[in-house]
């Protein structure tokens, strides 16, 4: 009997590059503007009440060493949820980025140890394209405020620490033991 693997679910925000497009000039300049459709795809994903807006201008060049880099900037307005009040919470997100690859054969893969000072090794391609959507998406995730707070939330939690001193699982027992001291 085979075992059938699944096949991955297709990216929510998909544009693929060509790297053929380099031979033609060794830099390209994109952007990519998310459909509402991908924006409430991204935003199920990412557990987001709304993505309402999301682009990205991208530079795509090839170095001479044959790595391909990318770089760009990605403005987004998400609405989440806070972590307090769960009131919606809307915030603009802006943050460059950038993301190497490599179409050498003996690039490193799998899990290795980087240290906090030491480069990314550069992503292995399969094939000849880029997702440059998904790669957009997954820095949108790594953008997004992962502890949004409404403007009400230090309010709450201190009125909700002190309703919880009264109202904690030892309150009877307190209330016990100043009865008896009394």
């Amino acid at each position: 009997m085979t075992k059938q693997i699944p096949e991955a679910a297709p990216p929510e925000l998909s544009r693929l590059f060509h790297m053929a497009a380099l031979d033609e000039a060794p830099q390209q300049r994109l952007e990519i503007t998310a459909t509402a459709a991908e924006r409430t795809a991204l935003a199920d994903r990412y557990a987001l009440l709304s993505l309402d807006a999301l682009a990205a201008q991208l530079t795509v060049r090839r170095e001479a060493a044959g790595e391909i880099v990318v770089t760009g900037d990605l403005q987004a307005e998400v609405v989440q949820e806070c972590v307090v009040t769960l009131e919606p919470v809307r915030e603009s997100v802006a943050s460059p980025f950038e993301q190497r690859y490599t179409q050498r054969p003996d690039a490193p893969s799998g899990d290795l140890d980087i240290g906090p000072g030491d480069a990314e090794p550069p992503e292995p391609v399969a094939g000849d394209t880029i997702d440059l959507g998904e790669l957009v998406g997954q820095f949108l995730a790594l953008s997004i405020n992962p502890y949004p707070r409404a403007p009400d939330a230090d309010a709450e939690a201190a009125r909700y620490q002190a309703d919880r001193g009264r109202d904690g699982p030892f309150a009877a027992l307190a209330a016990l033991r100043e009865r008896d001291q009394s």
